[in-house]
């Protein structure tokens, strides 16, 4: 199979060809041979469709169109050293534009705590932060990273673990004087805010041992959205889940109380997904360092090993 070069490697080759005069002199500016300097000139020639250079064994000059393609790599080239430097600056630096999407839920809380500690860490980056509880497609969106709840299953993508949320049951004050002492035998028969898909159905409660149980719940309100759920659960429509970071205000406050305290729905595992590739531009990085740094501070999360 014949050997074709990059087309900015014969530019480069024949920008010094140009600003040497002389095939032996680019060749010792390149490190190769003049065989395959000459080589070079004559793929490019044959590439565009026009002669370059003028040369015998006693002389050599550019054509008019070699003059023209001269000052056009000069230009070129300037422009590509400039655009690869600053690409690769991205690799080590955080700067551009860094576009997120997480649920909405965490989004109004930690994960926008994460982005403004970020850019106030790297004022020059710029963050554009989508808030959905929807499965997306990463890729199609052009976002960089995904901050999930519960596992990624499109196998696409590139999963990591941040750790998980603990979980806990609570109700209004005034909803617990209604419905009296709340058992785990009872927890069927009260009425519930579900939560879809995490809440619904049936529950997988642990006790203080780890020992599991599940637990079938009645939703008549069933939403998927945390906000939503929790509001519902804040204005005294059924007993609701929530994470202690979540909740931690209300429950010091009296406005809401903690349900079956012996028992726990299973730990929610938080990940990040990210498109497939090996490199991630330094702006991704950090989120992910910030965002870690702010989770490992909350009540209840447990991070990944």
């Amino acid at each position: 199979m014949k050997h074709t070069h990059d087309r900015l490697d014969l530019l480069d080759t024949f920008q010094k060809i140009g600003e040497s005069g002389s095939l032996s002199k680019a060749a010792r500016l390149l490190g190769t041979s003049q065989p395959t300097v000459s080589r070079r000139l004559l793929e490019l020639e044959r590439m565009l469709g026009c002669k370059l250079a003028l040369r015998t064994t006693a002389s050599f000059s550019l054509t008019d169109e070699g003059r023209s393609l001269l000052a056009e790599a000069r230009d070129l080239g300037d422009r590509w050293s400039s655009l690869s430097h600053r690409l690769s600056g991205g690799q080590s630096r955080p700067e551009g534009t860094l576009r997120v999407i997480g649920p909405s839920g965490y989004g109004t809380g930690f994960l926008t705590d994460a982005v403004t500690d970020l850019r106030a860490a790297h004022p020059a980056l710029r963050v554009e932060l989508t808030l959905t509880d929807r499965v997306i497609d990463l890729v199609a969106s052009g976002a960089e990273c995904w901050i999930c709840v519960g596992e990624v299953r499109d196998p696409d993508l590139v999963s990591r673990k941040l750790g998980a949320m603990e979980r806990i049951l609570l109700a209004t004050p005034g909803l617990l004087e209604q419905l009296g002492p709340v058992t785990i035998s009872r927890l069927p028969s009260l009425p519930c805010v579900g939560l879809v898909p995490y809440v619904q159905g049936s529950v997988r409660l642990l006790d203080r041992s780890g020992r599991p149980r599940m637990v079938a719940l009645d939703t008549p309100i069933k939403t998927d959205s945390l906000l939503s759920s929790y509001r519902a659960i804040l204005n005294g429509a059924g007993i609701g889940a929530a994470a202690p970071w979540m909740c931690q205000d209300d429950l010091k406050a009296g406005r809401v109380r903690r349900v079956l305290p012996n028992w726990w729905l299973e730990p929610i595992g938080i990940h990040v997904a990210l498109p497939p590739g090996i490199y991630r531009p330094a702006r991704v990085t950090a989120f992910i360092d910030a965002l870690k740094h702010r989770m490992h501070s909350l009540p209840g999360f447990r991070p990944a090993t």
